[in-house]
């Protein structure tokens, strides 16, 4: 089993995509460490937010959830250094990605903080310095940085890390309901590029990265998922507050982490209701925390396309 907690909302950014931080969870209201214990043993757990390294008590997080999951990523904009640093430098074996939707200009606009590509690429040096192994960067393709996806994952490749990728989507943490993409030629364009950049490497991640964005031009012209959503039983997201959904896109509660045993929640009958209403859900979302476990449990349809497409072919094709 996966699992997202967003250990927080407040957040140091102002994105143009998402109003979180125009909402943040009261620090008093916020998960406690003692409540993540109830997690059950995971495989894979993503903490998020809003800007996780506010959490002044991130250090006890990390202690607790590094015992329930096997591998263990955070989600940062790279915006406290030093913190960042300083906590990493005690979890090294925690894996991270930090942001960066573009270059200098595109990154800093897209943020809404002037400067925050500098201070994102000195936190990102930082890490690689303490020898922080899993650690790469992430992009949310927008049509403001569909032209610098492929240089994006070149920068990635000179300095070491890995590049991940999502697509401008809407959820209601967000508090935004607009988001779009306007120009989906040249997004698209954008995208074949970077799978095509992922397919050349020698990297077999690379290849199922390639995978992975072939799935993102196939949500952007509205064809079905290539592998069915299963959020909800086998991955969860919890909200700040302690609240159980089925992924950070569909707002059904079904439990609370500071009321409940994760056991009763998962297996109550709002958590029955949940599944019932993934198996219908049309927001036709791909994103890698509803995604990544399911190419690894099915990976002969990811490898199939792969064969397909860089020793057949010798391109990625959608």
């Amino acid at each position: 089993m996966d699992g997202i907690v967003a250990v927080t909302y407040r957040c140091n950014c102002k994105c143009v995509m998402c109003d979180t931080w125009k909402y943040p969870s009261p620090k008093g209201e916020e998960i406690r460490p003692a409540d993540l214990e109830k997690l059950p043993a995971l495989v894979r757990l993503n903490l998020t937010g809003g800007e996780p390294f506010i959490r002044e008590d991130l250090d006890q997080i990390l202690a607790v959830v590094k015992r329930k999951a096997q591998r263990v990523v955070i989600s940062s904009n790279g915006l406290l250094t030093d913190r960042i640093l300083s906590i990493m430098g005690r979890h090294p074996e925690v894996g991270i990605r930090i942001s960066f939707d573009g270059f200098r200009p595109t990154h800093d606009l897209i943020r809404g903080v002037p400067g925050i590509h500098d201070r994102a690429l000195a936190t990102l040096r930082g890490l690689k310095s303490l020898g922080v192994r899993d650690l790469g960067i992430a992009v949310t393709i927008s049509d403001q940085n569909a032209a610098e996806l492929a240089p994006l994952y070149q920068f990635a490749r000179r300095e070491g890390v890995e590049l991940a990728s999502s697509i401008l989507h809407n959820a209601y943490y967000f508090h935004k309901m607009d988001n779009a993409i306007r120009d989906k030629v040249q997004v698209v364009s954008g995208i074949r590029e970077l799978m095509a950049a992922y397919l050349a490497s020698s990297s077999p991640k690379d290849w199922f990265r390639a995978y992975f964005t072939r799935g993102i031009i196939a949500q952007l012209h509205g064809l079905p998922r290539g592998l069915k959503c299963t959020m909800g039983s086998d991955s969860f997201f919890v909200d700040p507050y302690g609240i159980l959904r089925p992924c950070n896109v569909m707002d059904f509660p079904f439990g609370n982490l500071k009321e409940e045993e994760f056991d009763a929640i998962w297996n109550g009958p709002r958590a029955l209701e949940a599944r019932a209403r993934v198996a219908c859900c049309s927001e036709n979302c791909w994103m890698i925390g509803s995604v990544g476990h399911l190419m690894r449990s099915r990976i002969w349809s990811p490898f199939a396309w792969i064969v397909r497409n860089k020793w057949l072919k010798g391109r990625g094709e959608a």
